[in-house]
């Protein structure tokens, strides 16, 4: 044993007193083929070194397991686990009868602790494997995507594609009824008034064959039945399977009555009759045409989700990519309604479409599943244009995110999911694509019933050289607040006129903004009557202006939102990034740690007072 570890790379430099020491403390474990070592997520309390054998590591990853690697003689195997003090990440099992020793957690410890030279290996080794099984992954989730990506747009294809085919079986039996129809109705001898007759009735049945009327079953089948008597009554054959599409005709007894004038009785049977194969005809290539449109749609939307043929860089509409992805998706998102706020301005960014396209496929995928025992689950798109910027906000009413894991859902291979059901890649995927590759930003907002994933991209990320987050204080948004809003209502109001709660709101209404005091200690300032409370203003308010402490912000967001304000504006000293994030989930604009009036100067030139 002596001589095996010290060939061991982790063990090559261990002083011999402490090696002779690790002998004396590790335990051999013989392993047969096709056994397990541990399983994935099982608690890991041990790390092993191979002796002799093969193992492989395997991770299971959307329901099926992913071969990440095999380890043999001399290698190092379970380290992860004691490093981290957290479950096993992955499965490992013996390929072929091996033989192990067992490093258990204090002799694991202690080994890092007196060899430096220990620890660089580990960290080396750790590094490589870890770049190794993150490549592994993201390549086998990436196939799983675009396999159910794929039995998505089979699924949507299969409807139409049905339709076109029974269409097109119908469309021939049909056909073949209208040339019997007309070749009855040549029969006929018909005026050339009549004949003008016949082409308006054809071209009314053309028309209403691509547009069905919307009937009732309880109206058509009175309808029906009213028409059927009428035909009986005049001697038209087969009335009860003509008297249907008489219905689809938009015809009532007055207007047979009128054909009934224009042609007689002998050619009435075979006019009526030809009508109702001519319209449909007309329907089955409706629906034919109809289903040929729909697959071109899917088929179109499907290129430009993947921007076939387009350079790496394109010009992005975001909200083609959103809808494109939202129509990919179709299946998964069945039953959930997706509600689109979509800024009618927002420009075409320069970016990764296809890459974004898969930004807007993991969160709305993700997004889905945290719906699945919502009971009235709903998904809410919101987009807006700030300076250069744009924001997409992706919002479900879902459980929520836990508190304590939300720092960790970018991270590589962390999952909320059960062992099989995901990899935890799709997020470190996204954060990658938007913040490494666009140079924006992507952030998560969650509380139980709401969570956003806001994504930052600049309009022309080449042109930015680091990646800041969108400025909620620059000048461009200021001048849009300050231009827009009209009612403003100062939560903290004060009736001190050396005070900023007081000099600040009597600036803004000298400047002809409405100026409503909430403050439950005061009854009236600057001429207005004060509330108590937010809620307990009459009127609608624009800006909420708030005088209060950091800490005191959070519950005003709350009844802003409930009052239906516009903007959240923090006075300058007031910084609050929980109560900022809960606003912009919910659309509101939020200005923090900036003077409102001091704003207004710069912005307007009211440098004078």
């Amino acid at each position: 044993m002596y001589d095996f570890l010290r060939k061991v790379p982790l063990l090559a430099n261990l002083p011999d007193e402490d090696l002779d020491r690790l002998c004396e403390m590790v335990r051999e474990v013989r392993l047969p083929a096709g056994q397990d070592l541990f399983a994935e997520g099982s608690r890991g309390n041990s790390a092993y070194i191979i002796e002799s054998g093969e193992l492989e590591i395997i991770k299971t990853s959307v329901n099926r397991q992913v071969l990440l690697a095999v380890r043999r003689s001399g290698d190092v195997i379970g380290e992860m686990a004691l490093l981290e003090d957290s479950p096993r990440s992955a499965t490992v099992r013996a390929r072929s009868d091996s033989v192990l020793y067992e490093i258990g957690q204090l002799q694991f410890e202690n080994l890092l602790n007196n060899s430096p030279s220990a620890s660089r290996v580990l960290l080396n080794t750790v590094l490589a494997r870890w770049r190794a099984g993150q490549n592994t992954l993201r390549q086998s989730e990436k196939m799983a995507q675009l396999g159910t990506l794929t039995a998505g747009v089979a699924h949507e294809l299969n409807n139409p594609a049905a339709a076109v085919k029974r269409g097109a079986a119908q469309l021939e039996e049909t056909q073949l009824a209208f040339g019997e129809s007309r070749a009855v109705l040549a029969q006929t001898s018909l005026s050339s008034t009549q004949r003008a007759k016949l082409n308006e009735l054809a071209g009314e049945a053309r028309v209403l064959a691509a547009r069905p009327l919307d009937i009732d079953a309880l109206s058509r089948s009175d309808q029906e039945y009213a028409l059927e008597e009428w035909l009986d009554d005049h001697g038209v054959e087969d009335a009860w399977e003509l008297a249907p599409t008489l219905v689809n005709l938009g015809y009532n007894e007055d207007q047979l009555t009128e054909l009934a004038r224009t042609f007689d009785l002998p050619q009435l049977s075979a006019v009526i009759t030809w009508l109702g194969a001519t319209y449909n005809v007309y329907s089955l290539l409706a629906e034919v045409s109809h289903g040929a449109t729909r697959i071109s749609e899917i088929v179109k939307a499907l290129k430009s989700y993947v921007y076939l043929d387009q350079a790496p860089v394109q010009s992005v509409d975001i909200h083609e990519g959103l809808d494109n992805t939202l129509l990919i998706l179709r299946s998964k998102l069945s039953g959930i309604p997706v509600r689109r706020e979509y800024d009618p301005d927002l420009p075409k960014i320069e970016g990764y479409g296809s890459e974004l396209n898969q930004v807007w496929t993991n969160i709305l995928d993700n997004a889905a599943d945290a719906l699945g025992r919502t009971a009235e689950p709903e998904i809410i798109i919101r987009t807006r244009h700030t300076d250069g910027w744009i924001s997409v906000q992706i919002i479900d009413n879902g459980p929520g995110i836990p508190h304590e894991i939300q720092a960790r859902i970018f991270d590589a291979f962390f999952t909320t999911k059960p062992p099989g059901q995901g990899t935890g890649l799709g997020l470190d995927i996204s954060y990658n694509i938007v913040v490494n590759k666009h140079r924006g930003d992507l952030k998560v907002f969650s509380q139980p019933g709401s969570t956003c994933f806001q994504i930052e991209l600049p309009v022309n990320f080449e042109a930015i050289r680091t990646a800041p987050a969108l400025a909620s204080n620059d000048d461009a948004h200021l001048r849009r607040i300050l231009s827009t809003v009209k009612t403003v209502a100062v939560v903290g109001i004060s009736s001190r006129h050396d005070r900023p709660g007081y000099s600040v709101p009597a600036y803004l209404q000298r400047h002809g903004y409405r100026i409503i005091p909430v403050n439950p200690n005061l009854e009236e300032v600057l001429g207005e009557r004060a509330y108590p409370d937010l809620l307990s203003i009459p009127e609608p308010v624009d800006v909420v202006e708030v005088f209060r402490r950091s800490e005191e912000v959070l519950p005003i967001v709350q009844q802003a939102l409930k009052i239906g304000a516009k903007v959240i504006w923090m006075q300058e000293g007031i910084v609050n990034e929980t109560a900022a994030n809960a606003a912009l989930a919910a659309g509101l604009d939020v200005v923090m740690d900036m003077c409102m009036r001091a704003a207004h100067r710069r912005l307007f030139g009211s440098s004078g007072e």
